[in-house]
């Protein structure tokens, strides 16, 4: 009797185990098709808004968008992970991508007292980096006037000419030339008949 008592038992507790690694798989595979992905808008539209008056008030600047401040400031230890996760609106960078400043737009969420000391927290990153951080209000949306008072204008790269507009300011040159010398003939010709006495 024992015996059979002991036998069920004992298949009692295989067929709990098995029912418990059934459960667990299927709660994994749930889990698994369950995840969601889902694209997403890089900037919010008043940030459209700014990029675009930052690229039409800045030319001869490069502008980026959403970059890690990692990315402009280098750290190590445990000042690493003050920046850790922190990222910048825009980045200013000139032609040869050494940054410039950093904007960030705040919105009324900035003035919660958490995201004003990870605000304290990243403006001090940026002034120990000696990098110029700008901050400019969501509303009213920044003008271009005081985005060009905010960084010094960037003379427009001079256009190498083609080899065929170097022609053509060649043969306008030769034909100058030629026009010239026609007008002297024709001078020093009006000035001879003049010098030379009428005959009766």
């Amino acid at each position: 009797m024992l015996k059979i008592i002991a036998v069920i038992i004992v298949v009692m507790i295989v067929l709990a185990v098995f029912a418990a690694a059934a459960v667990k798989k299927g709660k994994s595979t749930i889990t698994k098709t369950e995840y969601e992905y889902k694209k997403r808008q890089l900037l919010s539209d008043n940030e459209k808004k700014v990029y675009q008056q930052l690229i039409d008030a800045l030319p001869g600047y490069r502008v980026f968008t959403q970059v890690e401040l990692s990315r402009c400031i280098e750290a190590e230890g445990p000042s690493h992970l003050t920046i850790s996760g922190k990222s910048l609106d825009f980045v200013i960078c000139n032609n040869d991508f050494d940054v410039i400043a950093g904007i960030e737009i705040d919105d009324k969420s900035h003035a919660k007292t958490k995201r004003t000391k990870a605000d304290a927290r990243k403006n001090n990153a940026m002034e120990v980096a000696g990098i110029k951080l700008i901050r400019w209000p969501a509303t009213p949306l920044v003008s271009i006037t005081k985005i060009q008072n905010e960084f010094p204008a960037i003379p427009e790269p001079t256009r190498t000419k083609t080899a065929v507009e170097n022609t053509q300011e060649k043969k306008i040159k030769i034909l100058e030339q030629q026009l010239f010398n026609m007008a002297r003939k024709l001078e020093k010709a009006e000035i001879t008949m003049v010098a030379v006495p009428a005959t009766n």
